[in-house]
């Protein structure tokens, strides 16, 4: 009778039209005959109409009974195929499920109205044509980034919400997410069954690049790695769902756009007062060349002179600027294009860290008044070059201090004022020192070990500092000196890891020997590495003996190279082509600060830090619309304060957002569009169609009556029910006072 119920588990609910059968089991009357010879004709009289009573009293029990089971049936939502003996008291209703495609691409303007607006205005039109007097429902949701399910249930909410659509969001489409939330109304429609009755409809640009991976994961086999999108297709084709797709994108295949895709350094930015290169790299999605495109800069609001560069078809290209900022910190970068159909990408906001010069503590193990014998002169000639080198003192991305062991030991220093701890040939360390190294280890900075003649006991320095469970600081115990016959052999760095960034320099086949046929004459060998330390360059001794570690240590890093860094045990440091650009590197990355990023895709969160406490934080987003941050700051471990969570929802529109602080600078992070939103390439109706069963193309305004599914479609009758229900209720309480008025005993 019934194919099956929305709400199955309502369903139950029918049990208690046993309620009134078990009432009046429960009152029927328990009584010893007696016989009474007065009784007899009261008896004969009785017997007369015993039967018509019992049918009367039947009736009305069945008749509750009858509407206690037709309301549990109408509340569970049976429903029935068009084959079904029911099927007269189907529901001929509609259900529609309306996805607009709200993604950044839509914002293209042809004519005089966006494809957005098109899109909404064609949703408008479907949703009017339901008759909210048959019943009609509609869902309409907004893909993106993230499905929004902006109206359900009657069509004049739907129009009410439809209304108030302008813009489309600054998302890149992600239909498999899209198509998660029509599956979930889908698998509801079904209650349980194998069978749904929505209406899908897609409204679209027909982006190509949503659909990339749908033909190509088409031939895998089920179970296999399929993306989203595809699986919410397979379980929509498997409840006889059909999404009709229509086409309301822009006229040609390949719509113009250029777009600008980037603006960053092109170089790592080194500190404040170098030179640096900012490129604005510019995409040409159309099929015609773009000649003397005009690129505009903004750094710190501030316009630099405009360039112009060519941009082939289907190509791209960069605009360079030469910039020099005057201090550390945070910078915004903002570029800018001409105008043109899609004006969501023609603009870019960057956030720009330029890095505070690093400060290098040098604890100097064996000082000499002569540079060639000191134990850090090379070392500090490239950290601090003299006034008349070709770079000057402004270039240098380093702050060092140079010391002996003794200042460090006396406790005149402030560790925590240091980036960079280099212990250059320190035989002797006393236990808190020790202490205080660890500390200012775990919570940030690096140590750097390099050893020399001084670390004559290496047993006493592995006990202060190698333990085998990785509460030391070095990476590996000191094991032995391992020397070669100066004038006859030396070592050379056999390997190394090319793709770290304090060695990737030389990983280019021009610059390798300069790192590799440097000699090294004298070592020491190491054991006992741990896990968790990384070999970053080996020797082509016998043992293959390691010549610089790497381990983390908590917050901070921790370095060994195992010969000097002066020219006592190698030739390195007397080759400034390997020493420049090894130090540079090596330090660079021991000291980089971990800084939040403040360039984010739409939809993402961030949290802002700064080095005092924030105060009144208020965030500021592109439209210039307001809202005050809560929540409390918290203290990182390095010393800086961290702002509360900015949630996605704060985030969801590209541009430049600040944070503006009581008696403190403002706080900038940029929101950037994804670039392929902006290639704009369509895929045709036609080859959409073959791309999976479940989507059917149509073309612009098409109804799409011909796509319905074969055979009968199934409906609900909890109407029927329902008014079933009260007819019986209606009638039970007529017949319970006919039957009263007729059985009074007359006055």
């Amino acid at each position: 009778m019934f194919e099956g119920f929305v709400n199955p588990g309502l369903a139950i609910g029918a049990a208690l039209a046993s309620v009134p059968l078990l009432i009046h089991l429960l009152n029927r009357q328990r009584y010893q005959p007696m016989r009474w010879a007065a009784m007899r004709f009261v008896l004969a009289a009785y017997r007369k109409t015993r039967r018509r009573v019992q049918l009367e009293n039947l009736l009305l029990l069945l008749l509750r009974m009858a509407a206690v089971a037709l309301l549990a049936f109408a509340v569970a939502r049976p429903f029935a195929s068009g084959d079904s003996p029911l099927a007269g008291l189907t529901e001929k209703r509609r259900d529609l499920v309306l996805v607009l495609d709200g993604s950044a691409s839509t914002g293209y303007r042809e004519d005089v109205e966006t494809v957005f607006e098109r899109i909404v205005k064609r949703a408008h039109d479907l949703v009017s044509d339901l008759d909210a007097s048959k019943g009609d429902r509609v869902h309409v949701v907004i893909a993106a980034g993230h499905p929004r399910l902006i109206a359900w249930t009657t069509p004049e909410k739907a129009l009410s919400v439809l209304s108030t659509l302008t813009v489309p969001t600054d998302e890149r489409l992600d239909l498999g997410r899209a198509f998660a939330e029509v599956l979930a109304r889908v698998e509801e429609d079904a209650g349980g069954t194998s069978e749904s009755a929505l209406e899908v409809r897609f409204l679209s640009d027909l982006q190509r690049s949503v659909f990339a991976d749908v033909g190509s994961a088409m031939g895998s086999e089920p179970g296999e790695d399929r993306p989203l999108l595809i699986e919410q297709l397979d379980a929509l084709q498997s409840y006889g769902v059909s999404v009709l797709v229509e086409d309301l994108g822009p006229t040609p295949p390949y719509p113009a756009n250029v777009a600008l895709e980037a603006v960053a350094p092109i170089q790592t930015t080194i500190g404040a007062g170098v030179p640096i290169e900012i490129a604005a790299r510019v995409a040409n999605h159309g099929t015609s060349p773009r000649p003397a495109e005009r690129v505009a800069l903004y750094v710190d609001g501030e316009r630099q002179p405009v360039q112009r560069i060519d941009v082939a078809a289907g190509g791209t290209a960069e605009a360079v600027f030469t910039v020099q900022f005057d201090r550390p910190g945070s910078h915004v970068l903002r570029a800018e294009l001409d105008g043109d159909k899609l004006s969501v990408d023609d603009s870019r906001a960057s956030v720009l860290h330029v890095p505070p010069a690093i400060r290098v503590l040098v604890v100097n193990g064996s000082r000499s008044d002569r540079f060639v014998d000191d134990e850090t002169g090379y070392l500090m000639a490239v950290l601090e070059p003299p006034s008349g080198d070709i770079l000057g003192p402004a270039a240098s991305p380093f702050d060092p201090t140079d010391v002996t062991p003794d200042a460090l030991v006396s406790g005149d220093l402030e560790l925590a004022d240091f980036d960079v701890i280099v212990l250059a040939n320190v035989g002797t360390i006393p236990e808190s020192t020790v202490t205080a190294l660890e500390e200012r280890v775990a919570a940030g900075a690096s140590l750097i070990v390099c050893v020399g003649d001084r670390m004559g006991d290496l047993e006493a320095i592995n006990t202060k500092l190698y333990n085998a469970d990785g509460s030391g600081l070095l990476p590996a115990s000191l094991r032995r000196k391992v020397s070669a016959a100066r004038r006859e052999s030396f070592y050379h760095v056999a390997d190394f890891d090319a793709d770290h960034p304090a060695l990737s320099f030389f990983a280019d086949d021009t610059w390798r020997p300069l790192f590799t046929e440097a000699p090294v004459y004298d070592f020491i060998a190491t054991r006992g590495k741990l896990e968790s330390a990384k070999v970053l360059a080996i020797l082509d001794d016998e043992e293959q003996s390691p010549l610089l570690y790497e381990r983390n240590y908590d917050e901070g890093r921790v370095f060994l190279w195992t010969t000097t860094i002066s020219k006592a045990w190698t030739k390195i440091p007397e080759w400034p082509h390997t020493l420049v650009p090894f130090v540079h590197e090596w330090f660079r990355y021991a000291g980089r600060r971990r800084v939040p990023t403040r360039n984010i895709g739409t939809g993402q969160p961030v949290w802002l830090e700064t080095q005092s406490f924030p105060r009144s934080p208020e965030l500021i987003r592109p439209d210039g619309s307001r809202r005050t941050l809560d929540g409390e700051a918290t203290e990182t471990s390095a010393g800086a304060w961290r702002m509360p969570e900015i949630g996605t929802t704060d985030t969801e529109r590209v541009g430049l957002y600040r944070v503006e602080l009581e008696g403190a600078p403002a706080e900038h992070f940029a929101v950037q569009l994804e670039p392929s939103e902006s290639d704009l390439e369509r895929m045709s109706p036609a080859e959409l169609s073959v791309l999976h069963p479940a989507l059917t193309a149509l073309a612009r305004g098409e109804e799409g009556e011909e796509v319905a599914t074969d055979g009968p479609r199934r409906g609900e009758i909890w109407r029927t029910l329902a008014l079933l229900a009260l007819l019986a209720l209606i009638a039970e309480s007529l017949w319970a006072a006919w039957l009263g008025h007729k059985r009074k005993a007359p006055a």
